[in-house]
């Protein structure tokens, strides 16, 4: 891909883009790990829950998805872990919250690959910024600045955004196109 040219990009705060959602276990009982979580996906555990995860989009466990608030077209934000602090990354699904993350939401409404794109912009400004010993808390990240592309109206240019991804998803499929017919040979 070639350089782009950010010159004319636009300067925001992550807490004017989305707004940090609170998403809590929901049965008024103790939670039990150990009966209330899966590691592994089933249609009785078929909600993924994030958590300190450095793999895996975030997702170290699956929870009952009518034992836990959860949401769509979010980002998960690692707040705490040993290698994971600062991670970010998009979650389309229906997704919950264990702990040691939390979720965010974009202010407008924004496609998946605008969902793909905040979340890489927002895991660039913050993950050098954050350990182990500097948590990544939403207080701090709220106020992280990133630059974006932006309309004429000097607004987020989310068709842009849209249009990059859906053009870096392209080429990965091709790529992975050619991948398969080298691998058949």
């Amino acid at each position: 891909m070639n350089k782009i040219d950010t010159s004319q990009w636009g300067t925001f705060s992550v807490g004017d883009l989305v707004d940090k959602l609170d998403l809590k276990f929901l049965p008024e009982r103790r939670f039990n790990k150990a009966m209330d979580v899966s590691e592994y996906p089933s249609d009785e555990f078929n909600l993924p829950l994030v958590n300190a995860k450095h793999s895996n989009n975030g997702i170290m466990y699956y929870g009952r998805q009518n034992e836990w608030q959860h949401a769509t077209m979010t980002i998960d934000i690692v707040g705490d872990g040993a290698a994971s602090t600062g991670d970010v990354y998009a979650q389309p699904q229906e997704t919950g919250v264990l702990y040691n993350a939390y979720l965010v939401k974009p202010k407008e409404d924004v496609s998946e690959n605008v969902l793909f794109y905040l979340a890489t912009v927002i895991q660039r400004c913050i993950k050098d910024r954050f350990g182990y010993d500097n948590k990544c808390t939403w207080d701090k990240v709220k106020i992280e600045k990133v630059k974006l592309p932006i309309d004429s109206s000097g607004k987020p240019d989310w068709a842009y955004m849209d249009s990059f991804m859906q053009n870096v998803m392209n080429e990965s499929k091709a790529c992975l196109g050619n991948l398969r017919l080298a691998l058949a040979i």
